[in-house]
Order: C-alpha cells, then sequence, then structure tokens
C-alpha cells in the first residue's frame, strides 16, 4: 500500500498526505511510501479531489460529491482489481487535511485533544467498505487567541512555535477553520514607521508599562515576538486555515501606542467621556483628520504585508469607550468610525469581507441603536461577528438586532473572563440559543472568543461539535462520550466523577475573579463584597444569585461528597495518567471554587446581619474559619498540577530563549491585579490566603469591639500593598519549596469538610 500525493503547489495537500504517511505510522509502525503516479497493483491512499488529481474524475467516474472550494470532504472506498483505493478528497486544502483525521478516528480508533491525541496500536487498518460525506453547518468555525498572561496553559502569549504547531494541528482534527491572535500588536509599529518607532531593549521595562493586566512589559524580546508571529502565521496558512487581520482604531489596552510614535507624530485624540484606556497610549487617534487615518491604515496594511493575508478583516470599532453622554452625539460618532473604516477595506482589499465584532453591541450600545448601526452595513461585505450569546442578555443580543434573515452573522461564545479558568457554562441556554441561530441561513458560523484558551476540555467538545453541525446534544451526553474517548480503561470510573461532578459546574458562576480573591480591594466595583458592607443594595444579577444560593450550596455539598469520596479511592498511579490528572484537579478546583463563593457569602451576610444588631458573631467566626480552610485546600489543588503554577509556567518561558529579567515583576502585576486573579497557586499562597487572614481578623476585631462602622478601610488597603510587595519579592520556587500532599488525602480532607 502507498499514498498517491497531490501533484500541485497548494502545500495543504502535502500537508494532508504527510500526517496520513504519519498517523498510519504511529498506529502500525509501517512507514507507506509516497509517490505522485498511480501503480495497478498495490492497495492506494489517494490524497485530494479531481481537482487536483485527475486520477480521481477517472476512478470515481466524475470525481467526488463535494463543492468545490469548501469544507466539504468525503472517505470513499473502492475495489478495484483485487486491491482497494481509499480516496481522502475535501473541497479545498484544509478539508482535505479533516478527511485525513476523519479517516484515523473512525478506522484508527485515535480521539484529538488540545492537550493531545489518543492513539492505540494496530497491526493493520481497514480502508474497505467507507462511504462518507461531511458538509459543515457553518462556514466559519472560529476561535480566537487573547493577550492576558499568567499561565502558560491558559493565555497563548506564553507559547512558543512548537505549542503553536500543537495547537494549530489541534484546529484541523476539530475541523474548525479561523483563528485569530489578538495578543497585541508585537512589533507593528516598528515595522510600519521604523523611522519614527525603535525596538525596545529587552533588558528593561517597556517605556509604555503602567501595571496591573497593563504591564506589558515583554517575557521575550519583541523582534522574536514578530518573527513568531510570521512563523506561526505560515504555518496556519500551510494547512490553508484562515486569519482575520485587525483593521481600524486598533488602539486598546493590549495595543497601545508607543510613546516615541506619540512623541514624534503627535497625534490629536477622541475625547472619551468613559474611563477605561485614558492614558495618552490607550486613546484612540482623531479619526476626523485623515493623517491619524493613514496611519491606522497604514498598521493594517503592514500587517497584511509582513504577517497576513488580504482574504478577511476584524474591526473592533471604537469599542468599550463612550465618547458623549449624549447618546445621539456617541451613536453617530460610532457609525462615522464603521463608515471609513468598511469604506477603506472595500476600496483597498474589495474582496475581502469584514468581521464587526459585536462586544461593543451588548456593552455600550442599546438595542435600537444597535439596529440603526447594522442598517448602514451592506450584506455583500459585513459580517457581524457576535461572541456574546452565553452572556444571557436577553434585553440585547441577536435576536433584538434586526440581522437575523438581513445580515451574515456569526453566533458565539465568549465563555471566560480572564479569571475564570475553571469548568462552567450554561449549555443548556447555549443549545436553545443554537436551535435559533442554526435555523437563520444567514448565520454563518460559530465562534469561540475566549479571554483566556484551554479553560476546560469538556466546554471545548461541546463547541468543536457544534461548530460543525449543531446536533443539540445535552452537555451530560458530551461528558460520557469524552470519557470514552479520553480515559481508556478508566473511561466508566471517570464517567462517574463527571456524573457526580456536572451538577454543580452546571451552578451559575459569576463573571469576574471569585470575590475571596479580592478581599481586601474596597475600591473594585466588579463584586458585591463592599457594597454589602456599605450597606448598598445587590444588583439584581446578585439578588438573584442570593436567593438560589442556599439550595444551590446544598447541591454542591451533595455531589461534591461522592465526587471526592470517587476520587480517594482511586488508585494513586492513576494520577500518572495526563488526562486524568489534569481533569480531575480542574474538577476539584472548580468543586473548591463554587463553595468558596457560597461561604464567602454567607460570611459576608453574618457580618452584614452582625452591623444591624443580630446576633451573629459565632456564624460569622465559623464561616471566615471555613473560607480559609477551602482557600488553603484550593492552594494543595493546585499544587497538584502545573498547568496551575506560575513558576513552571515561567520556566517554560526561559526554557528557549532569554527572558526579560524585568518580567518577573511584570509577571507578578498581570496575575496580582483587581481584574486578572484567578486559581493559581503561587497566588493562593503567597497572597490571597494571607488577605482573607488579614480581613477575619479586622472582623473578628470590629466585633470584639462593637465597632460597626465598615468604611474604615484604609489600614486594609495598606495591608493589602503590604502582602503584595511581599509577594513581589519572593522568589516564585519558594512556594513549591514545602511537599505537596497527594490527590487521595486532599479529597479525603474534602470528604470531611463538605
Amino acid at each position: 500500500m502507498y499514498i498517491l500525493k497531490a501533484n500541485c503547489q497548494e502545500p495543504s495537500y502535502q500537508k494532508a498526505a504527510e500526517i496520513f504517511q504519519d498517523y498510519y505510522y504511529r498506529i502500525t509502525g509501517i512507514m507507506l511510501r509516497m509517490e505522485t503516479v498511480p501503480c495497478e497493483d498495490e492497495d492506494m491512499i489517494v490524497i485530494g479531489s479531481e481537482a487536483v488529481q485527475p486520477f480521481v474524475y477517472k476512478k470515481l467516474r466524475g470525481g467526488t460529491p463535494i463543492r468545490c472550494h469548501t469544507d466539504d470532504y468525503c472517505i470513499i472506498s473502492k475495489e478495484e482489481h483485487n486491491r482497494t483505493l481509499l480516496f481522502l478528497a475535501g473541497g479545498r486544502g484544509r478539508s482535505t487535511i479533516y478527511a485525513v483525521y476523519d479517516f484515523f478516528e473512525r478506522r484508527g480508533e485515535c480521539h484529538y485533544f488540545w492537550d493531545g491525541d489518543v492513539i492505540p496500536q494496530k497491526e493493520t487498518i481497514d480502508i474497505k467498505n467507507l462511504k462518507v460525506k461531511e458538509s459543515p453547518r457553518f462556514a466559519y468555525r472560529a476561535i480566537r487567541y487573547f493577550a492576558h498572561r499568567g499561565l502558560k496553559r491558559f493565555q497563548a502569549e506564553h507559547w512558543d512555535f512548537e505549542d503553536w504547531k500543537q495547537e494549530i494541528d489541534w484546529l484541523c482534527k476539530k475541523r474548525l477553520n479561523t483563528f485569530m491572535l489578538r495578543i497585541g500588536m508585537d512589533d507593528l509599529f516598528q515595522k510600519a514607521f521604523p523611522d519614527i518607532v525603535e525596538y525596545p531593549s529587552n533588558e528593561e521595562p517597556l517605556p509604555e508599562a503602567i501595571g496591573g493586566y497593563d504591564e506589558r512589559t515583554t517575557f521575550w524580546s519583541l523582534e522574536y515576538r514578530g518573527q513568531l508571529r510570521k512563523q506561526v502565521l505560515d504555518y496556519a496558512f500551510m494547512c490553508d486555515l484562515s486569519h482575520p487581520e485587525d483593521c481600524g482604531t486598533m488602539t486598546h489596552w493590549y495595543s497601545r501606542t508607543p510613546l516615541q510614535f506619540l512623541k514624534k507624530e503627535n497625534p490629536s485624540f477622541l475625547s472619551q467621556s468613559s474611563e477605561g484606556y485614558t492614558e495618552q497610549t490607550g486613546l484612540v487617534w482623531d479619526i476626523m483628520k485623515e493623517k491619524n487615518l493613514n496611519n491606522y491604515w497604514k498598521l493594517t496594511d503592514t500587517s497584511v504585508k509582513e504577517y497576513g493575508k488580504p482574504e478577511l478583516f476584524h474591526t473592533i470599532g471604537l469599542a468599550e469607550r463612550t465618547y458623549s453622554n449624549d447618546r445621539r452625539a456617541n451613536l453617530d460618532l460610532k457609525k462615522y468610525a464603521y463608515q471609513k473604516i468598511i469604506d477603506y477595506v472595500s476600496r483597498t482589499y474589495p474582496n475581502a469581507p469584514l468581521m464587526v465584532a459585536a462586544w461593543d453591541f451588548l456593552g455600550y450600545l442599546e438595542p435600537d441603536e444597535v439596529v440603526e448601526l447594522t442598517e448602514m452595513f451592506d450584506p455583500e461585505k459585513i459580517i457581524i461577528l457576535d461572541y456574546t450569546v452565553d452572556k444571557k442578555a436577553e434585553y440585547n443580543n441577536f435576536e433584538k438586532w434586526n440581522i437575523m434573515g438581513k445580515l451574515p452573522w456569526i453566533f458565539g461564545m465568549f465563555h471566560a473572563y480572564e479569571p475564570q479558568n475553571h469548568i462552567h457554562g450554561d449549555f443548556e441556554y447555549l443549545n436553545s440559543k443554537l436551535q435559533i441561530a442554526s435555523g437563520d441561513s444567514y448565520c454563518k458560523g460559530m465562534a469561540l472568543w475566549p479571554e483566556i484558551s484551554h479553560c476546560d476540555s469538556l466546554t471545548l467538545e461541546f463547541f468543536t461539535e457544534n461548530a460543525w453541525n449543531p446536533r443539540g446534544r445535552s452537555i451530560e451526553e458530551i461528558a460520557y462520550e469524552l470519557c470514552e474517548k479520553r480515559y481508556g480503561e478508566q473511561a466508566e470510573t471517570m464517567k462517574k466523577i463527571w456524573n457526580s461532578f456536572l451538577p454543580t459546574m452546571k451552578l451559575p458562576s459569576q463573571c469576574y475573579a471569585p470575590y475571596y480573591f479580592n478581599t481586601l480591594d474596597p475600591s473594585s466595583d466588579r463584586h458585591p463584597v463592599w457594597n454589602v458592607l456599605q450597606g448598598k443594595p445587590l444588583s439584581k444579577q446578585y439578588e438573584e444569585y442570593w436567593k438560589h444560593h442556599k439550595e444551590d450550596d446544598k447541591l454542591v455539598d451533595d455531589n461534591a461528597n461522592e465526587m471526592f469520596d470517587l476520587i480517594s479511592k482511586l488508585p494513586e498511579e492513576v494520577f500518572d495518567l495526563p488526562f486524568i490528572r489534569r481533569d480531575v484537579t480542574d474538577m476539584m478546583k472548580t468543586v473548591v471554587v463554587k463553595k468558596l463563593q457560597y461561604v464567602y457569602f454567607q460570611a459576608l451576610a453574618a457580618f452584614y446581619d452582625w452591623t444591624i444588631g443580630k446576633d451573629c458573631a459565632n456564624q460569622l467566626r465559623e464561616k471566615l474559619e471555613r473560607s480559609q480552610a477551602l482557600l488553603a485546600l484550593l492552594g494543595d489543588i493546585l499544587g497538584l498540577h502545573e498547568d496551575h503554577s506560575m513558576y513552571y509556567s515561567f520556566l517554560d518561558l526561559e526554557k528557549n530563549r532569554p527572558v526579560n529579567p524585568f518580567f518577573d515583576q511584570a509577571y507578578r502585576e498581570n496575575v496580582i491585579n483587581f481584574y486578572c486573579r484567578t486559581s493559581v497557586f503561587e497566588a493562593v499562597k503567597g497572597v490571597y490566603e494571607k488577605e482573607v487572614a488579614v480581613f477575619k481578623e479586622w472582623i473578628l476585631k470590629k466585633i470584639e469591639t462593637g465597632d460597626t462602622n465598615v468604611l474604615d478601610t484604609e489600614k486594609l488597603i495598606q495591608k493589602r500593598e503590604q502582602i503584595f510587595d511581599e509577594f513581589k519579592a519572593t522568589p516564585l520556587k519558594a512556594f513549591h519549596n514545602d511537599r505537596k500532599p497527594t490527590y487521595k488525602i486532599i479529597a479525603e480532607k474534602l470528604f470531611e469538610i463538605f
């Protein structure tokens, strides 16, 4: 048997042949040879449709049953003169790759996950009796990688070229076709304006660095980041994937204007009425002036020339900002910005559609304003990229924008803000909305557009399945199939663990950092802690959350006990299996995060009751002590796996190339800020536990002295800064010096607490 590869110039067909050769060898140990000329007396693997293989037209009597230049593909066996011909053909290069991976899943019993493949060993692979044709429901199946930093697993900016190759291969295995690197500007200003903007030193802080998640000091040199971006996109294009090019008013927190550019070009700025991104490096240049617009266009043109392709564009418009307290004036300006962006793309790249991101629609416009805005869009040019469906904003979603049946649009999941690296999702809600979307012929795609990557394997299975063809399957069905594919001999045991976990996973997940991670931040309005303490009413969202919390808390307890009991009985050697170790860690982490939310809310409620004269000091003390115990165990859980460690993520950064010596401090700023706090081992041990201890001492002292003044927060803020300073001064490795407990020990302790 041999492989007949396509004799054409497009590299994706060569890639498809190489994938077949590689996976056949991995499964059987047999290395098939490749040919470009057919032989008459051997079994043959034929790669490509009649468009690139005239032999296919001859043997299949008119060719393959697929549409040319689409993501359709077929897998067809044909018996001929005591031999078998296996045709793996796609409407284009990438769908030919899909066909190859699909074959090895069907007949090789391979399964593909973001963190690795399941590849069995066989003596041979049956190629007979196959007649498969696949066609996707959605033309765009898209995923985005974002610009936050922290842990390598979740933050794409940490990935080097080999990591990206694995990721892009996974996109092909899961039949996705579009991805977006929204991880900063890299060296775009240096390439677009070489006489104005120099490459910064990689041995000092970035001049534009501000602090928190805005601290953009690079770990690798900006020169290398540009080279890496080029490598990544070249590899993706070799696989025939699409990448939308950013265009228009791109200034944002992760794509700030370099100070050198500001000093030499001195652009004027639009006047914002909103508070975010108000530093000059974060302000949008005044688009009423052609010079500023031309400089924005130059960034886009340079990106196309240096990195990308002029086939698909993306804009956020004037997103995440308002420019006037007068809604009419604000909307008119945003409409003007879109008009200028659309005009430029249409004139310069007339064959390329433009994706208009809907983030601004949800957060900064009213439904009637969105309707007015979208009425000016040409359906031949514009695709609405809506990745906000799971925000569950029934008052302001795709059903209210008057786009269904009128404008091409993409149905999307935001899924995770930066702090949400636990397993979560309201999949019943998503299925109900996806049914509506898939019934609209103008819905052209499905997207996963989160702030973090790989937060859980279950969500990725849900997304990739439905992006190809929405089947409406329940999350239980998807989870049980995941177990069968992912865990081998432990599949039935893991089904039981997932079954005990899923009821907790389904409970509401708050948008921002779990509140106990921001205990000493009275200035933050992203959680209700300090509103409760100051006697302010809760928002409707939190009232609903509070109304159900007792019932939900009991549900967590009942199911968690079963889950922890099952985990405690697993043989310790099972945790040497990478998939089980990772997923059990994720499930344990998620359950404790949920429980901490409830316990902390209960403590706040008890404190509030005490301030108005109720006798609940003992209850308050018990809740605070319980939250401390849970937080300590969360740290122990995170310490079980390198995924959740800054130290191990930092080691990966240093593995292949020098790291900016100032990045260590920037790294801590990136993780321990009001927005990005999440489940990170060193953060729990070095910051969160200490903050909760201070908070507990503060409250108990109030009870002891009878002080009901809840606004004396200055000392708490000072303590917070002190804790953070100590954390920044402690080497990351120092947090790993203590011996870590085992899964069994932690599960047993959690069983006792729950």
